[in-house]
């Protein structure tokens, strides 16, 4: 089921409840727009479709009612042959034309996403439709000025691209020349808090500066010279000491050996000894009888007779000359072991003073190496270490002082690159305020007319109105002197003011044809803060007069600059019309008869 709307004016008529808001979120649902609530009945529904006309094309949106997400269908039913084209209802992620960009690109409203301010169609349907919340509280549904400013002139057709690119310009060499006017302040108090000199002073402390380095380091170098020819003396000596000590071990392992081979000498020695003593022994004559100890008695025994048997002993010569052989022979290797022993003796002597010698030699090298140590090269190390401290301190203060030199020379720059940037920016805005005197010429002209327009209905509505007009900058409507956030109470009068200020540009949009603001407005509650009664009801019954009006073809009567262009315009209100007004038309609705009854196809006609 769906609705059509035919005539100029189409009123949806009925109590509340009846789905009059309902039917105007349904309208505009379709052309991907999310800004206002969601109705129950619309989401009810399994699609919205609208149907309506941009010139002499008849086009069709299609959208999923489920959710506001998804796809819109667009379909050119002029000209079948051309195809559906889909939109998301937010713009991709790879930069995808939207649904409601889709449907600027159909307005021939430019699209503003940047730079600027933004103008999108939901921008542009505050300028379309007032809605029943808003519309005796807040001019088009309230926001900020400078977008209201921008929308404005983009409706008027006085948005130009040229102008926008002149005032981006000014902006950012406006913002170019702060910055380096900031960093060249910056450097300047920095230089200042340290107590830096000028540039004249810089450069002479640093010749000064220079000859101290380069003595220092010709100290330092100097010193460094001196230090390694120690150095290698301490090298010679160490040499000399490593020598001694070689000779040192060579005469203790000799020692070593030579005492060695004494010990072994002295232990033949007393080996030969104790045989020497054994054979003595046995070659002497018993004195006691092996068996009982006494002494025995040899007087009158015959030489050759056995002590102890007393019986000849026919072998007693030759064991008596056997044994003297071997006492000779012991007594003669005794003597020597004996010889051995002492020339071992002296040779362990002669080695140990060889000994004590070399150790004397590796003393000596060792004092000279400490000697000369402490006296010579210590003494040359700290010295050069102290040269060399001096010329790196020297260094590191003529490095800073060549970064302050630097300093000064890109603050010379800076300030170079700030006065540039000073005449850029004047000439940049020289050149955006010259290209604005003539768009604000042509802003000028729109709004008077659009002012004269809007005092022409305002007083067809409420005659006792004796001044109004349109703020040129703001776009904000002025009755009487007031501004509409300045009346009185909110209402009646700011409910005209909406109207008839929307009304007046849509007379200038029929009557100038670089205007671009559809000649389509919906208005919910249109009533909203006038009485049924007295001068209201009277109001209230020439505001309708107004729509009608408004939206009827231009006659012979009609003002001169209108060229007959019709305009649609659905409103809503409560209660029927008192008296039937040419080119209006009624939808009554009621609880048991709502405006969705299930599935929604509007066609704006």
């Amino acid at each position: 089921m769906g609705q059509v709307f035919t005539g100029v004016v189409t009123l949806l008529v009925g109590c509340s409840g009846s789905g009059k808001s309902t039917g105007f979120e349904s309208l505009l649902y379709p052309l991907g727009l999310n800004s206002g609530k969601i109705m129950h009945a619309v989401r009810s529904c399994t699609q919205v479709r609208l149907v309506f006309w941009v010139g002499d094309t008849r086009w069709q949106a299609t959208r999923p009612a489920v959710h506001r997400g998804g796809y819109v269908c667009f379909e050119n039913l002029s000209d079948p042959t051309l195809g559906e084209v889909r939109r998301p209802v937010t713009r991709g992620r790879g930069g995808e034309q939207s649904a409601s960009e889709f449907v600027m690109e159909l307005l021939g409203i430019p699209l503003l996403g940047s730079g600027v301010g933004r103008v999108g169609l939901a921008e542009v349907e505050r300028w379309m439709a007032l809605r029943q919340s808003t519309i005796a509280t807040a001019y088009l549904g309230g926001g900020s000025d400078a977008v209201r400013r921008l929308t404005g002139r983009v409706l008027l057709g006085l948005h130009d691209e040229h102008i926008d690119a002149l005032q981006q310009r000014f902006q950012e060499a406006k913002a170019a020349h702060a910055q380096a006017k900031a960093s060249a302040a910056a450097m300047l108090a920095a230089r200042r808090g340290a107590g830096l000199p000028g540039p004249m002073d810089l450069e002479a402390t640093e010749q000064l500066w220079k000859q101290e380095h380069a003595a220092a380091a010709e100290r330092a170098q100097h010193a460094q010279s001196e230090l390694s020819r120690h150095q290698r003396h301490v090298t010679e000596l160490d040499k000399q000491r490593e020598q001694a000590r070689a000779g040192q071990q060579s005469a203790r392992r000799h020692t070593g050996s030579v005492e060695e081979r004494l010990r072994q000498a002295q232990r033949d020695e007393g080996r030969l000894e104790g045989r020497l003593e054994g054979l003595r022994q046995q070659a002497s004559v018993p004195q006691h009888c092996p068996h009982c100890i006494q002494v025995l008695q040899v007087d009158g025994l015959p030489e050759g007779h056995c002590r102890v048997c007393k019986q000849q002993d026919p072998l007693y010569a030759q064991r008596l000359a056997d044994r003297s052989a071997l006492l000779a022979e012991a007594e003669k290797a005794l003597a020597s072991a004996r010889q051995a022993c002492a020339r071992l003796e002296g040779e362990l002597a002669r080695a140990q003073e060889t000994e004590d010698a070399a150790r004397d030699t590796v003393r000596a090298a060792e004092q000279a190496i400490g000697d000369f140590t402490r006296s010579t090269l210590d003494p040359c190390r700290a010295a050069a270490l102290t040269h060399e401290k001096e010329a790196a301190h020297l260094a590191g203060r003529l490095e800073q002082l060549q970064e302050r030199i630097k300093e000064v020379g890109v603050l010379a720059a800076l300030e170079a690159e700030r006065d540039r940037l000073l005449e850029e920016k004047n000439q940049a805005h020289e050149v955006w305020k010259e290209a604005e005197k003539k768009l604000a010429t042509e802003l000028k002209q729109l709004v008077e007319q659009w002012s004269r327009h809007f005092l022409t209905r305002l007083r067809a509505v409420n005659p006792d109105v004796r001044h109004a007009h349109i703020d040129p900058d703001t776009f904000l409507p002025h009755v009487d002197g007031l501004a509409f956030d300045d009346q009185a109470v909110a209402g009646g009068p700011q409910t005209l003011a909406n109207l008839c200020a929307m009304l007046a540009l849509r007379d200038v949009a029929r009557a100038v044809p670089t205007v671009l603001l559809p000649l389509f407005f919906m208005v919910d509650s249109p009533l909203s803060g006038l009485g049924g009664q007295g001068l209201d009801g009277q109001m209230a019954e020439r505001l309708m007069e107004q729509l009608a009006d408004a939206a009827a073809d231009a006659d012979a009567d009609a003002d001169a600059d209108a060229d007959g262009t019709p305009m649609q315009i659905i409103a809503a209100v409560n209660d029927p019309l008192a008296r039937s007004l040419t080119g209006v038309r009624e939808i009554r609705l009621d609880r048991s008869n709502r405006y969705i009854p299930a599935q929604l196809e509007v066609e704006a006609a």
